[in-house]
Formats: structure tokens, sequence, C-alpha cells
């Protein structure tokens, strides 16, 4: 982005800027090359460099230009050997002449994870692909060219089926034949079009063998940097057997999920990046049968990963509220944080919960409707395993669905159900679930409020106003509203999108930007109070977003809505309960594209795999699922990519509620802007020991001096770093005051060559085309070389 920009600039200012130089040095910062690429001896020998001028006017010709060969190369790399390319540059001096000035250049690459130099060659990894600049530098001058790393790696799959053997020698071989659409394979998960996180790691690939003379497949994932097959057979996860009609007759069912390094492959290579085209193809053993090819689809890596800690409500083990670390390096799949059995009080069950942002605090009800009594815990002492903790406020009736303000100080919690008189917004100490007052004008008797939802920057409310009165989990005929606040209170609410006959709409959900909300929306199959329309598990239930506005127009998640290939014609498929992640990521449009992630409970098949069947309202239970969301296109068209499912939970239950904290917080382990180092305890997954005030940070070893700060993501071109917060690949974190690398607190990301305007030097070369000249404040900036 930043290159293209300067190119605009530059081409802008051609017309009006005349050529000038930079000023003589005779101490160059690259072993006797002046600030201008000058050679500090004459050719003859004679002559000290002194004049620096670029018209060639005197005996000491300049250098004006560097070029570099090969251009836009592509190299690829195959196995375990690294690719290796050789780069020559070339001079142009002010006399004309030119010359290899190849070992006077020092040469880089943006990307430093796709290789690195050794003198002028470059040397590949192996094990990530891409496209980045190669760059080489003499004093200020400076010349580029793309490089293109292509992963072309094959994997043989060591999983061998019963009855089956293993995988042939050079399988590749198999896939000579020509194209047979008798033999066409098919892919059913995961959703064309999806985007997932490059930490995700468990993405499992489903599809359909074919006939059964189809006993060899490849797994081919493409685009211009990336050529991974993988070769496999068919097989199933032990213990899974498809459900009845899942698999065609005459077929087989087919589960892979990625090796370690096959997505190291795929995702660290094609993070932020193209999409990857991923196709299943089908033979049998003998090398001389026909291939079946299945159609494509695409997956997107997204280019940050995802953080923070997830909390649901599932109906396994007697109901409880599992959790699972994205952030951690442990276990592969959720763990109980809260169960019945953890209350002193005999429960049923305890389901619909809140988790405050920092992940410190939860609050859960027991017993769902006309209950409303709480639990509230301190997860960072509560062990699951064994501790009890007693019901809030001595087992009053409080609430039944809460969410907490950005600082944990407190929740607010509705309760509509038998034995109320107070049917608003109302507002709970977040230490000890104390009633602290109520938001006036947000409900009645008659509308009671349900569903609240504190916006991130702690200024708005969201909410369901009932439009028919019922429970708080089941109501009809919905509208969202909101409540901002002033000072000492909360103003009058407004109506984001109004009710609707036949439909209800509840459940909403604030984006972390603070700036838009998700909602649902079911349909009612005849009048406003039908029980497929009251806002618990509703088979209609789809997601739709509105801008944080009055009489904000919606648009529905079409794409996070779209079920996959074997919920075939079914459209129904209870989306519900929508909650975001807590962080707004960059995303793959560009440095100002950002990226969320919203999570959501769906009836719709998981591939080959389907969700319980229940009692009840529904027929069928829900799992987890996420999506991506681009929230620069709320307002103007669909935001949401495709969704799958989370692979960490147990599908042999009934998932719902999939709460966000930014930490998960055990172990007495400290949150963000807490203290930590020696004697304080150590910082939970996601967040960084730091000593206050300290750039770069020194070891925290004395208690009470450092505090826990979040892990930064990269930062970009010019944005501000430090040791604790570094730049992106192909940047450097420099000093302000010294140009050198940064060593106290006002640094800058700053690119690997400088554009038109900026400031170059000692430290920075300018980009192609540029020329470093002294400017009107008398510092060296970049211009364009016009002679």
């Amino acid at each position: 982005m930043w290159k293209k920009t300067w190119l605009i600039g530059i081409l802008m200012a051609a017309a009006t800027l005349s050529g000038c130089s930079c000023g003589p040095n005779p101490n160059g910062p690259d072993g006797g090359i002046t600030t201008d690429g000058g050679p500090n001896d004459k050719p003859d020998g004679g002559g000290n460099g002194s004049d620096g001028g670029d018209g060639g006017l005197d005996d000491d010709p300049t250098l004006g230009s560097l070029s570099i060969s090969p251009t836009k190369p592509l190299i690829t790399v195959s196995g375990s050997t690294a690719a290796s390319q050789k780069f020559t540059v070339m001079g142009t001096y002010s006399d004309g002449r030119t010359e290899d000035v190849t070992s006077k250049a020092t040469l880089s690459i943006d990307d430093t994870r796709l290789g690195l130099f050794l003198g002028s060659t470059f040397n590949s990894s192996t094990t990530v692909g891409g496209t980045s600049f190669v760059r080489a530098r003499i004093g200020t001058k400076s010349v580029s060219t793309d490089i293109t790393v292509k992963l072309d790696q094959k994997v043989s799959d060591p999983t061998v089926p019963s009855g089956s053997s293993p995988v042939p020698a050079n399988p590749g071989d198999r896939f000579n034949g020509a194209a047979d659409a008798s033999r066409k394979p098919q892919i059913v998960y995961p959703n064309h079009g999806v985007m997932v996180p490059p930490n995700l790691g468990q993405l499992e690939i489903h599809f359909l063998s074919g006939p059964s003379t189809n006993t060899l497949f490849e797994l081919q994932f493409t685009n211009t940097i990336t050529d991974v097959r993988v070769y496999l057979r068919c097989y199933l996860p032990s213990g899974f057997t498809p459900p009845s009609g899942a698999v065609p007759s005459g077929q087989r069912g087919c589960i892979y999920t990625p090796a370690e390094n096959v997505w190291k492959f795929l995702a660290e290579s094609n993070r932020g990046g193209l999409p990857v085209r991923l196709i299943v193809r089908s033979t049998d053993d003998t090398g001389s049968g026909t291939v079946g090819v299945s159609d494509p689809i695409s997956i997107q890596f997204a280019r940050a990963e995802i953080k923070g800690a997830l909390y649901y409500w599932t109906t396994s083990g007697g109901t409880g509220v599992m959790r699972y670390d994205f952030a951690g390096t442990g276990a592969t799949t959720a763990t109980a944080a809260l169960r019945a059995s953890n209350i002193n009080t005999s429960v049923s069950c305890v389901g619909c919960h809140a988790l405050s942002r920092n992940g410190k605090k939860l609050v859960a009800e027991v017993n769902g409707q006309n209950d409303g009594r709480l639990a509230l815990i301190d997860l960072s002492s509560f062990n699951a395993a064994t501790d009890k903790v007693n019901l809030a406020q001595s087992g009053a009736k409080l609430s039944n669905f809460e969410s907490w303000n950005p600082t944990g100080t407190q929740f607010v919690g509705v309760y509509a159900d038998s034995g109320t008189n107070r049917y608003t917004l109302k507002l709970f100490n977040g230490e000890t679930a104390a009633y602290e007052g109520e938001i006036a004008g947000t409900g009645t008797s008659t509308n009671p409020a349900n569903h609240p939802d504190w916006s991130a920057d702690g200024k708005t409310i969201a909410y369901m106003s009932m439009g028919q009165a019922g429970t708080n989990q089941r109501s009809f005929k919905g509208s969202i509203k909101m409540v901002t606040e002033k000072t000492g209170g909360w103003n009058d609410p407004v109506t984001v999108v109004s009710s609707l006959s036949g439909r209800n709409r509840f459940y909403p959900a604030i984006a972390p930007d603070s700036s838009f909300l998700v909602y649902n929306e079911s349909v009612c199959p005849s009048g406003d109070a039908h029980t497929d329309c009251n806002g618990d598990t509703d088979p209609s239930a789809k997601l739709w977003a509105a801008k944080l506005e009055a009489n904000a127009t919606p648009v529905e998640l079409a794409n996070a809505n779209k079920g996959g290939v074997m919920d075939k014609t079914t459209t129904n498929l209870t989306n519900s309960y929508p909650k975001w992640s807590p962080f707004v990521t960059r995303g793959n449009s560009g440095d100002t594209s950002r990226l969320m992630w919203v999570t959501f409970s769906s009836s719709r098949k998981y591939g080959l795999r389907q969700p319980v069947t229940a009692s009840g309202e529904n027929p069928w239970g829900t799992l987890l699922w996420m999506a991506a969301v681009d929230p620069d296109k709320v307002g103007t068209g669909d935001p949401s990519y495709t969704a799958f499912a989370l692979p960490f939970q147990d599908i042999n239950t009934s998932n719902h509620i999939a709460q966000w904290a930014s930490y998960l917080v055990s172990n007495g382990c400290r949150t963000d802007l807490e203290s930590c180092g020696s004697g304080a305890g150590t910082c939970c997954n996601g967040l960084q020991c730091v000593q206050q005030n300290q750039d770069p940070p020194i070891p925290c070893d004395v208690d009470g001096a450092c505090l826990c700060q979040a892990i930064p993501v990269c930062k970009l071109s010019f944005e501000a770093c430090s040791t604790a917060s570094p730049c992106c690949e192909g940047l450097r974190c420099l000093d302000n005051a010294t140009g050198g690398d940064c060593a106290g607190g006002s640094c800058t990301c700053t690119p690997p060559c400088s554009g038109f305007g900026q400031a170059c030097g000692a430290v920075s070369a300018c980009c192609d085309g540029l020329k470093c000249v002294t400017g009107t404040s008398g510092s060296n900036v970049c211009q364009p070389d016009i002679k």
C-alpha cells in the first residue's frame, strides 16, 4: 500500500520538481560510499569524492541508478531442499558507463519468512511460500523486484484404514489417466468461500469417495504460490460412523484433518493472501485407471491469528459451561469451567452466562425460565474440579441474561419472569451482584426488556424489546433498541430495528468496534406468537446486521447463514445466539482493511457429521460455528464469509451461546494492566509482562514494577513501535532521535526504503526511481530524479 502511494506521489510531482543533488558526505554509511552513492575514489584512483554531483560535470562520476536481475523471479521449493537464486546488481554512473556493483550492494528480502540472503544469493525457506520484494541498496540508492517462492510439496498421509494398504510410493504417478466423470468424488465440507484463522489448525476436509473402484485420493491445494498435494486412503476418525443416509449407496465417507506440516504449508504461506483452490482427485492403484475430479472450492486464510477465550453452554455432562483458549498451546479440546455440581445449592443446570471482557469474572444463571438465580465466579481463583460457590444475593431472583461493562465493575441484566415487578434493564455490582439500579424507559410489563449487550466502548447497551411479553427465554415480536450513556445516566431508548408482524427480532450483539450489531430474526409460520418464533432455538433463525443508529437498514449475513452441501435444500438452520470475538484484526484487502469474527449456534450439518437429535421445540441440537465479517462492508452489502464449525467442541452434545473474553484466566494468572513479575504472578495467555515506561523493556524482576500488556499485532509502516510492539515483516523499528534501532521511547516502523518526500540518508535509501536530495528544511529527502 505504501509503495503504491509513493508511486502516485512521484507521478504528481514529476511535472513541477527539478533535479538537485545531495551534499557531500565523506563518511558514507556503506563502507566508502557517499550518501548519494558516488564512489569516494576517482576511477583512476585519485580524488576524494567531495563533489557528489550527479550531472557528470567533473571528473568524479556518481552512481545515478541501480538495476537488478533477474526481475520478478519465480523459484519453486520441493521437499526439504531449499531453492536458491543469485542476483546481480548493475550500476549506471553519471558519465554513462555501467558496472557490476553486486559486491558493493546490500541485498535483503522484506518478508524474511520466505528465506534469507547469503551475500547476493537468496536461499528459500522450505515451509513457507509467498511473494515479497527483494531489495538491493548502495548508499541512498536502491532497487527492488518482486520474488515469488512457490511451495511444490507432496505428502503421503500415513493413516492406513482397516483392510487397506499404505499409500504407494510415488502416488502422483497414479493420477495421469484421463478425466472420468463417473469416478467423480465430492467435497462436502468446508463450504466454498470459507475464511479461517491461520491458527485454527484442525479444519477437517470431508468428501464422498465416488464409486468403490476409487481407492487412492489426492487433495490438491493450489494457487500462484502453492501446489500442495496430499495422497491418502479414504477413512473416517476412530469411533465415528456417518448417520444413515449421509453417504450414497456404493460410496464411502472420508474425513481428513491436515497434519501439522501440511497446515503450515497452507496457512503460513497464504495468510492474508489469495484464496487456495481445493479439489479432490480419485483413481485406483493400478496407475492405468481414469481419474475422477471433484468440483473445486476455495479456502482463504486470515492475515491475523484469532486470540482470546471462548466459553459456551453445553448439554453434555449434566450441562455446564465449557471453555477453550485460542491463545493457548495446550489441549485441543474444550474443558469444563462451571458445572451444576459446582453450585452449593442443588440445581439442575447452569447455562446462560456472560464473561467480563478481561476474562476474570463469569456470571451464570441456573435452571432457566422463572428462576433467575445467579452464580458469580472469580475465574482467577476458581477450580472447576473441586470448588463450590454460593448463589449470589442469597439465591434471590436477579436475572436471566447478562452483559458486562468494559471494566468489569458492573453487569446489566434482565428478569421478566415470575415474581418480578421490574421489567427494565437492571444494573448489578460486578463484585457482589448487588442490585444498583435500573435504566428507565427500557421495559414495561407489556414490553419487557430482554437480551442486553453492552458495547466494548461502554457507551451503548443494545437489547431486545418484547413486542409480546413472555419469559426471557421465550418471547415474541421483538424489536432491537439501544440506550446511550449521558452524564450521570442513560438517554431515552432509540429503536435500531423496529418490530414486524410475523417476525421476531432478538439477541443483539454489538461488534467490537461499537459501530454496528448483529441480531437474530426468525419467521413465524402463523401469527406472532408461534413456538417457532419465540427466540428459543427457532428453526428459521438467521443472522442480520445493522448499524448502531436509529432506524438502521438491516442486511442479512447471507454467507454466514448459508448451509453446506449436506444440508441440501434445507434453509431453516437455527442460526442463533450470535456473539463476537473481542478483537478487530487486520483484513486481507490492504493495510487499512479490517476483519472480525462472529460465533453462533446452528443445527446445520457439519459435513458428514450432524448435530444430535433433541427433544422439545427443535428436533435438532446445535453446534458452534464461526464466520469472518468485514465490518467496512456493513451498509453496502453482505459483510460475511461462509462459516466453519469450531473443531474443539464435543459434537455428541448440543452447544449454545459462545461468549468471548479477551483472555482465559486461571490459576491466578494476571490480566491486562495488572502487576506481574517476581512475586506478582505470571500473565495469562495472550499477554506479556513488561516494565512500565521502559522501551525496550528490561527484565521484570521487581515486584510491582511491571504490568501485563497485550501482545500486539505487528505495526504497519510509519506506526509507532517498540521492542514490545514490533513491526511487521520487512519493516525496521527505528529510533526517531538517532535513526538507529529502537533504543528509546519514540520509535517508528520504517520501510526498507524511503518514498517521495520522506527522509533518506544514513539509515534509509530512496525507493526505486527516487533520488536523495537536500530539501528546503536542510534535511535529506527523496524526490524524483528529474534531469
